[in-house]
């Protein structure tokens, strides 16, 4: 679990810690937290360090999910209620649930990301305003809410240039006064110790004081200059990100979902409420990956159940060296879909690539049971039995194998069909597992009376 706390910008850092410290203090207090990390001050991504004062992060583990009664998403619900209570003054808080490492399905960092190709706060701020009208969103923010104080210095090149100043030589000066520079070291028995030379803190703690850091010219004779009288300094407030996509500056407007609901049903409610939105020339809105990678996935899954049946009717038809017994065979596998159908709106389960995936093992198991009766016929046929004959018996003889067949498959996924799975992440499998229980249920049950019925149809005389 992962929590982000901005403050008002300009806030110092003892104030902020004491305002993480009362937020630790109520996720603390809550029965399902483990451990907490907090960092205060900024934030740490990979090897790089971003100081920020008025932000912090906390990493909440949470318990097993078998030993809560809550899930992430109805915790999380619960604890922004609170927060709520609390009413902390200048403080926003965000609360996402934590990803697997190394899976991600868009190349934002929430469920939810749009684009915007601009650094104008209003075209993000438009978006923000579009997005809190659908319900079931959390944590809608874009890129540019989070600011941070920055120096601008504005140098007036042709007064510059007048002393024989440029860009170049100012930053010098500036970098030596305000970061130091490195002049000699010290060594003292066996440590050496570097000697920085900057000026004291305390004198250039106002723009004032910026401003009266003197220069000389370069130009004969040589004078001092203000810093104030060839450049105009000032305090801004600036993007504590600056975020670029497509070689382009770019607004993020990013949300979470909450319990319950389906990415592919945000994402297109979340384009509608967008789709009016006449930005100016040269910018653009788009959705940053997710509904993309959902379609590939969907595309990819269809492509290789259709590759997987026609594989299968390949190689039966070289067995069988006809197309007539590998039709009735196959015939039982659209029936299939009707029980997914049905096993997925009863535990409202999306439509994901676990699903496909099952799909893909589903074909498999119904086509073996489909052949054991089938070759069963046939070999009833060629000891001399007729076709009813043939039917009736294999029918009686080949129920139970594949009852037996069916039922260990079904009761060895149930657990997993309904999430009782012993161990963390097991509701990442629960779609495969549904899928297959209930198509596997639903088309035994079809198959052991479609297939005898289409061969009495279609088999040979």
């Amino acid at each position: 679990m992962r929590i982000s706390l901005t403050a008002d910008s300009g806030i110092n850092l003892d104030r902020m810690d004491a305002l993480v410290r009362r937020v630790e203090a109520l996720i603390a207090r809550q029965p399902e937290v483990r451990t907490i990390s907090t960092t205060v001050g900024g934030f740490v991504f990979g090897r790089s360090q971003f100081e920020s004062t008025n932000r912090a992060n906390l990493r909440v583990q949470l318990g097993p999910a078998s030993e809560r009664e809550v899930g992430s998403d109805h915790w999380i619900a619960r604890m922004q209620a609170l927060l709520d209570a609390e009413r902390i003054a200048g403080l926003r808080v965000h609360m996402y649930t934590q990803g697997i490492r190394g899976i991600r399905f868009n190349r934002g960092d929430d469920d939810l990301s749009l684009r915007r190709l601009a650094t104008l706060e209003a075209l993000g701020d438009q978006v923000v305003e579009r997005l809190r009208e659908i319900e079931g969103l959390r944590n809608i923010r874009h890129s540019n809410q989070d600011l941070t104080q920055e120096l601008s210095i504005h140098l007036d090149r042709e007064r510059a240039a007048g002393y024989g100043l440029d860009v170049e030589d100012v930053g010098k000066v500036l970098g030596f006064a305000l970061g130091g520079q490195v002049v000699t070291d010290f060594i003292a028995e066996d440590r050496r110790i570097d000697v920085l030379l900057r000026l004291d803190r305390g004198h250039v703690g106002t723009l004032g004081d910026l401003e009266s850091i003197l220069l000389f010219s370069k130009t004969p004779p040589r004078v001092p200059i203000r810093l104030g009288d060839i450049a105009q300094v000032a305090i801004l407030p600036q993007p504590s990100v600056i975020m670029r996509d497509r070689q382009q500056r770019m607004v993020e407007v990013t949300a979470s979902l909450g319990a319950d609901l389906s990415l592919e049903d945000i994402l297109e409610r979340a384009l509608v409420a967008t789709a009016d939105l006449e930005p100016p020339p040269g910018y653009s809105l788009y959705e940053a990956g997710s509904l993309e990678t959902l379609q590939a996935g969907r595309n990819l899954g269809r492509l290789l159940l259709g590759l997987a049946l026609f594989l299968v009717l390949v190689v039966m038809a070289v067995q069988y060296e006809s197309l007539r017994n590998p039709f009735i065979i196959l015939l039982s596998v659209p029936f299939a879909l009707i029980g997914v159908i049905l096993g997925l709106q009863w535990t409202g389960l999306p439509l994901s690539m676990p699903v496909w995936l099952g799909l893909i093992m589903l074909a498999g198991i119904l086509v073996n049971n489909a052949i054991v009766l089938v070759e069963f016929i046939e070999i009833q046929r060629r000891r001399g039995a007729d076709k009813i004959q043939a039917i009736v018996a294999s029918a009686r003889l080949r129920l139970r194998p594949i009852l037996m067949t069916t039922l260990t498959t079904v009761v060895g996924l149930l657990p997993l069909a309904l999430a009782l799975a012993l161990g963390e992440g097991s509701e990442l499998l629960q779609p495969l597992a549904v899928t297959i229980v209930s198509g596997l249920l639903f088309s035994t049950l079809v198959s052991l009376l479609l297939v005898p019925l289409v061969y009495r149809w279609l088999g040979a005389a």
